[in-house]
């Protein structure tokens, strides 16, 4: 079993909506939610019914006026059953501390802000999983975010009133601490997710043989984020396969007969920022072979050039075709081939990454 983790990010979204028919029994999203979607509404005038327009100065056309959002607009999940179309996904309404990313100029993240300091909020939400009959809700425990066994037992009997299966995603150095609860209050159809973060596999051999003797009916699943925060585009190597990420989980789990392992599918677990490097950087390719357990980088270090770099990125994909897609049947590829006078941004590689990683892991 495969578990990509994303958050719930434009390109992300649409990764999920372009890979519907590869998600099943063997491949279910673990969708973190940092922000929300809503119902748009628009102003309307009482007495006539109509909608009420205004034209903005140096505007042509007059636009509808917006309502401000409400909590009764929210239509996330609503959305996100509609992406996976039928098929199943973990939800982990995602909360984090102010020390776990470097970065603080975040944005767009309200709701993950709202979450992380609100618990009567945080269980609210996770409550209102059990609506969606294909979304399984995570209780995720981590550094700033231990719950009490009297809380947690609280809240697991809870959602197993609207939902078949609950998810615990907890991290190794918590793992000794919920030891009893996770053999006493989990069944076969339930699934705890170890999380070693973006800790090297065989650093945590201790706690890998310790939660596999776990005594529990549950599925064990493995997660990791093996692409560091640390390095920028530029510092990848350029035409080789990278050894700036070690992708050992996808193998190793099975060394530990885990029932399956999740990861980022080649993207970093960062949070929107206003930060940005003014259209310049260098562009970065990053390509998947599952025959190699390994990415290909492709790095175009001028970063004069920002997303015209890309270009070259393109030009080089398509050089090696044979080495990237013998079997002509890559989903990521093929767009890649259709570029002709636009060859993507940040995010369209973003895209391109994650869609190449699931395509190769539904590979048998």
């Amino acid at each position: 079993m495969y578990l990509p983790i994303m958050k719930n990010r434009n390109e992300e979204l649409k990764v999920i909506s372009n890979m519907n028919h590869f998600l099943g029994e063997s491949i279910i999203p673990i969708i973190e939610i940092i922000r929300d979607e809503y119902n748009i509404k628009y102003k309307i005038d009482e007495n006539t019914g109509e909608y009420i327009y205004e034209k903005k100065p140096g505007k042509r056309r007059r636009n509808k006026i917006k309502l401000p959002p409400t909590e009764d607009d929210i239509i996330t999940l609503e959305k996100i059953q509609e992406r996976l179309n039928g098929k199943k996904g973990f939800i982990d309404f995602f909360r984090f501390s102010e020390e776990e990313y470097d970065n603080k100029d975040f944005k767009g993240i309200e709701l993950s802000f709202t979450l992380s300091r609100d618990y009567k909020y945080y269980k609210k939400r996770m409550l209102q999983i059990g609506r969606f009959s294909n979304l399984y809700p995570v209780i995720s425990i981590k550094k700033g975010f231990k719950i009490s066994e009297h809380d947690l037992l609280k809240l697991v009997n809870e959602l197993r009133r609207d939902n078949s299966s609950i998810a615990i995603r907890i991290t190794d150095i918590y793992l000794d601490d919920y030891l009893e609860f996770l053999e006493e209050h989990l069944t076969e159809i339930d699934f705890i997710m170890l999380d070693i973060r973006n800790q090297h596999v065989d650093s945590k051999f201790m706690e890998l043989e310790e939660f596999q003797e776990l005594e529990t009916d549950a599925n064990k699943t493995l997660l990791n984020s093996p692409r560091s925060r640390e390095y920028k585009n530029g510092d990848y190597e350029n035409l080789e396969f990278t050894k700036k990420i070690d992708n050992g989980v996808a193998i190793k789990y099975k060394d530990y007969e885990f029932d399956g392992f999740g990861d980022f599918g080649g993207l970093k677990d960062d949070l929107p920022s206003e930060g940005g490097g003014n259209g310049t950087g260098s562009a970065l390719g990053l390509i998947y072979s599952k025959e190699k357990n390994s990415f290909f980088s492709i790095v175009n270090s001028d970063t004069n050039l920002g997303v015209r770099g890309f270009k070259y990125v393109r030009s080089e994909v398509l050089n090696r075709l044979a080495l990237i897609d013998s079997e002509n049947d890559c989903i990521a590829v093929k767009r890649i081939e259709s570029m002709e006078e636009k060859f993507g941004n940040w995010a369209t590689w973003s895209n391109l990454t994650l869609t190449r990683y699931i395509h190769q892991q539904a590979k048998k």
